[in-house]
């Protein structure tokens, strides 16, 4: 009797693991601050939202999100502008847009949301939506005019020259540029990010301020946290703060990241100008 009830408890335990580990969507989370934050949706409580990063669980108070990114797509306009004017609204794939504010997260296989809308609650599978918007955040474009859509090569993303930002999690980010093979660009970054909980572990976009290297990164050779492109799914190039213009490799969409293996605990942004050379 007593291996049967033990065998039952460590069954129960294997089903709810299996069941909390189902029970999430990976997503990016921008947050107001503008630092981004990749991992697993779990939950919503009364603490904030439960993100599973690198197999630990965070919880990221509620005030402190805007976004809830499911696809990584590029933001439409008229959403942007949206909640410019201070309205919550989840985006499906399909691009339609209702008004409504997130008030709980529950389920499984898919994740189920729960808005809090004009018409009363309504439940959503995470499989169906695209983004959810909670509120503005920092370096959140201010025109339409400064939105890039993909495939475009237009007026520069980082209009006003603040430049645009490079958040240190994820590790990769679409500038949404695209660019041809052999079209020389220059990069002129700034800014500081922290590599790890060590408050010390600093880097600037040339890299790591102590010139430690991670051989697991996409460029070992290079310091841990410099900034780093590539052009499609091309071979990743490094950049770090030399400014001459360079070649770029292949012609596509232009992603400039961190020269790091993981970009789960890493904290704050680079700021890089780009121009693009005719």
């Amino acid at each position: 009797m007593a291996r049967r009830v033990s065998a039952l408890f460590l069954l129960g335990i294997l089903m709810a693991v299996t069941a909390s580990v189902a029970a999430a969507a990976p997503v990016t989370i921008v947050l107001r601050s503008g630092d981004r934050v990749t991992g697993d949706l779990i939950d919503l409580n009364t603490g904030g939202f439960v993100v599973r990063v690198g197999g630990s669980e965070r919880q990221i108070a509620a005030r402190d999100v805007a976004v809830i990114d499911f696809t990584g797509a590029p933001f439409r306009p008229a959403e942007l502008e949206r909640v410019r004017q201070g309205q919550a609204i989840a985006v499906f794939h399909s691009g339609d847009v209702f008004e409504g504010r997130l008030v709980d997260i529950g389920g499984a296989n898919p994740l189920r949301l729960t808005f809090s809308t004009p018409g009363g609650n309504r439940d959503v599978n995470a499989s169906e939506l695209s983004r959810v918007f909670l509120s503005r955040w920092r370096g959140m474009p201010e025109s339409v005019g400064a939105v890039q859509l993909p495939g475009q090569v237009g007026p520069p993303l980082d209009q006003g020259g603040e430049g645009m930002a490079i958040p240190a999690n994820p590790c990769w980010t679409n500038t949404r540029r695209s660019v041809r093979q052999g079209q020389r660009v220059t990069f002129n970054g700034s800014g500081e990010i922290q590599l790890s909980a060590d408050g010390n572990d600093i880097a600037g976009v040339a890299g790591s301020r102590t010139g430690r290297t991670t051989p697991n990164a996409p460029i070992p050779g290079a310091l841990a946290g410099a900034l780093i492109g590539r052009v499609g799914n091309s071979r990743p190039f490094g950049i770090g703060d030399q400014q001459s213009a360079l070649p770029m490799p292949a012609a596509g969409q232009l992603w400039l990241g961190i020269n790091d293996d993981n970009c789960g605990d890493n904290r704050g942004q680079f700021r890089v100008q780009i121009n693009i050379l005719r």
